[in-house]
């Protein structure tokens, strides 16, 4: 009896001690994001509520360039990191609107609800969600269907790539897809379908996370793929959406080490090559339509 009771006691202590920390984790993954959120006020992009039948909304913040209002122009989906706990689309924001301009592409950054609240496939039905939702209102924003990318920076590379993945198995494709130093522990690199999108890798060489990304390179490769690599050997891990203003705001002292000019300048070319990569496969695009064109006229 004696010897229950020490037990029941200690499980109490246990599951008291377990709850405790449990809240204090998400206590603190909530102050994290709330650290890189904005008053809509100090927002430069536009916010979205993409409605959904018997479930939440889904929260884009949206970027138009400027241009011919009736040009149709690629979409790009932009998804944050955070070690998928933390982050907030808002800390892309200044990024959003400089790439919108260099890349002539309406930029969607979504909000996606991070691991800690729901499970990491909730998070990517959110963002197919959002990619569904603009491929069905392409003509209301401007946009080209068939010119639909995704980038991912860090655990926002997982998150794309899972998304990318289911929406193979829908009549609504990426064109491109880019993974910025991406987290790819736990990603299948097998039963890439026909349809899976031309990707592009940017690697940071000081950076252990992008070292580790080779081998899911290595695996698109023996599944006949031909991957787009680019590897910036004094990159640091985060160092394209850290080094903006809002990278001010991450807490982390990884954030802090990476956020000074030679990164910035190692990111802003890394943003060029990226844009010159979404127009060689736009233009990819426009001479298969054309020459489809041409066969059935």
């Amino acid at each position: 009896m004696i010897l229950l009771s020490v037990l029941s006691v200690l499980l109490v202590i246990f599951n008291v001690g377990f709850v405790y920390f449990l809240n204090s984790y998400r206590n603190n993954c909530e102050e994290q994001r709330n650290a890189m959120k904005k008053e809509d006020a100090d927002l430069i992009g536009q916010r979205i509520s993409i409605q959904r039948n018997g479930t939440n909304p889904v929260a884009v913040n949206i970027y138009v360039p400027d241009r011919d209002e009736q040009e149709r122009i690629p979409v790009v989906f932009n998804i944050h990191g955070g070690g998928f706990v933390a982050g907030d689309a808002d800390a892309l924001d200044t990024q959003s609107k400089r790439v919108a301009q260099q890349w002539n592409a309406v930029i969607v950054s979504v909000n996606y609800t991070t691991s800690d609240l729901k499970p990491i496939s909730y998070g990517v039905r959110e963002i197919t969600d959002a990619v569904d939702y603009f491929y069905d209102h392409a003509k209301e924003y401007h946009v080209k269907p068939e010119e639909i990318y995704m980038i991912g920076y860090s655990a926002g590379a997982y998150y794309a790539a899972e998304a990318a993945r289911d929406l193979e198995k829908k009549d609504c494709h990426l064109k491109g897809l880019i993974l910025c130093y991406p987290w790819t522990t736990g990603l299948s690199n097998e039963n890439f379908g026909s349809d899976w999108p031309q990707t592009l890798f940017i690697l940071a060489g000081q950076d252990p996370i992008s070292q580790k990304a080779k081998n899911y390179i290595a695996g698109m490769e023996d599944a006949g793929l031909e991957p787009d690599v680019q590897e910036y050997t004094d990159a640091q891990h985060s160092f394209i959406e850290s080094n903006n203003p809002e990278g001010m705001n991450d807490p982390s002292e990884s954030a802090k080490n990476v956020i000074n000019e030679k990164q910035k300048q190692l990111a802003r070319g890394a943003e060029f090559e990226i844009g010159k990569w979404i127009n060689h496969t736009s233009d990819m695009v426009s001479l298969t339509i054309a020459s489809r064109d041409l066969r059935e006229g």
